[in-house]
């Protein structure tokens, strides 16, 4: 009796765990429009267009999610979260208004104090974007903060997402006011659900996202709207200083990834500075690349040469070697983003062998920032690769976060 009683009772567990799992897959899978007073619309920059619900996940399964990346430093969730993909209007590269889309996740039933707004990484694919379907970047970020109690915003960019637009990849000026706008989106989707607008805001980004962390917090803080006032900032493993770092380092061709960079920023910046391709790079590159880059490719590196000099043409790569003028190596100046002074304190995160974004760029912000009076420290997460340094870096950049929005200010 007593071996039929503990089998009947693994039975139960079994039914229950099995409906709690079909509850939360359902939760997760169910996708629905929400819907929006006319107000929260509108013509200009930062107005909401239209939102989704995209999934609803328990706690149990945001601690799943986070355990399936196998973190080095794990993080422990407190909180379950609810996905909402935003569409919202913005201003391209040449002051045209179009829709762009992002990611919002809400803590589950929780009285949240603070916004964390990430800035992904290099992404070629539309499809890969933070609020698309699927267990990628963007439900990964949503667990970590929004598992904390962090509301959480993260832009799928121009070109990237329900965009299909030319992506103005690693333009600071199109970067930071998509990345604002969408966060004004943001406030107005919380305030509508919730109530209110969390008071602390937190900045965050991997890669081409350290990038447009800096171009959002330079902004931000420039801008001077108490709506939106940085509280602290976490790039990782972000190239800051185009010209003469980042550009150096991916025509070495040290990964594979290198001309991938290179071409994306080709493309971005013929469109963006109005020069034809041909002025920077040579055939067949100058067919090619317009095709690869258009939001629906996988394998792009594959069709990209091994050396990335071979990409350019004689005339740049003979202005580059010899400093003479070149409006590409121009338009690498204007989207340098260590030459400003930040208010609101920085904490680089980097990795000591990571060869895509070297950390040289995170010391000579470090050091030109720190000169100017700025709150910042550089700190490396050890002898870890580009990769690995952002599964380092974000435990590190999230905790910090949480532990300034939980100090009581001071009587």
């Amino acid at each position: 009796m007593r071996m039929r009683r503990i089998l009947l009772w693994i039975l139960l567990i079994v039914v229950v765990l099995a409906c709690a799992v079909g509850i939360a897959a359902y939760r997760a899978l169910g996708t629905f429009t929400v819907a929006i007073p006319d107000s929260l619309k509108g013509d200009e920059p930062g107005a909401l267009v239209a939102v989704e619900r995209t999934g609803k996940y328990p706690s149990f399964v945001v601690q799943y999610i986070l355990n399936t990346v196998d973190l080095p430093d794990p993080i422990d969730v407190k909180y379950g979260m609810t996905l909402y993909r935003v569409q919202y209007r913005t201003k391209n590269y040449d002051g045209s208004v179009v829709v762009a889309s992002g990611l919002v996740a809400l803590p589950n039933g929780s009285g949240v104090n603070s916004v964390v707004m990430y800035q992904h990484g290099t992404s070629t694919e539309r499809r890969r974007a933070p609020s698309q379907p699927g267990l990628g970047e963007g439900v990964f970020i949503a667990a970590a903060a929004a598992g904390f109690g962090h509301v959480l915003v993260a832009p799928d960019y121009i070109g990237l997402g329900n965009s299909s637009a030319v992506h103005p990849y690693m333009h600071a000026k199109t970067t930071a006011s998509t990345c604002i706008d969408c966060l004004r989106a943001a406030r107005a989707l919380v305030e509508h659900l919730r109530g209110s607008w969390p008071a602390q805001l937190y900045l965050m980004g991997f890669s081409q996202g350290g990038h447009a962390t800096f171009a959002v917090q330079r902004d931000l803080e420039k801008l001077a709207d108490p709506r939106f006032q940085v509280k602290a900032s976490a790039p990782i493993a972000g190239p800051f200083h185009l010209r003469d770092v980042s550009f150096p380092q991916a025509l070495t061709g040290e990964t594979e990834s290198h001309a991938l960079y290179l071409a994306y920023l080709a493309n971005s910046y013929a469109h963006i500075y109005d020069q034809p391709l041909k002025s920077i790079l040579t055939e067949p590159y100058i067919e090619k690349v317009p095709v690869l880059f258009d939001g629906d490719h996988e394998e792009i590196s594959a069709a990209l040469p091994k050396d990335p000099r071979a990409l350019f043409n004689p005339e740049l790569l003979d202005a580059y070697d010899n400093g003479k003028p070149h409006w590409f190596l121009d338009a690498l100046v204007d989207n340098n983003v260590d030459d400003w002074t930040p208010v609101a304190p920085v904490r680089i995160y980097y990795g000591d062998d990571d060869v895509d974004v070297l950390p040289e760029e995170a010391r000579r912000a470090e050091a030109a920032m720190k000169q100017r009076g700025a709150d910042i420290t550089a700190i490396s997460v050890g002898p870890y690769d580009h990769d690995a340094s952002a599964l380092r870096g974000i435990p590190k950049a999230i905790r910090w976060f949480t532990e300034l929005a939980d100090k009581k200010p001071a009587e």
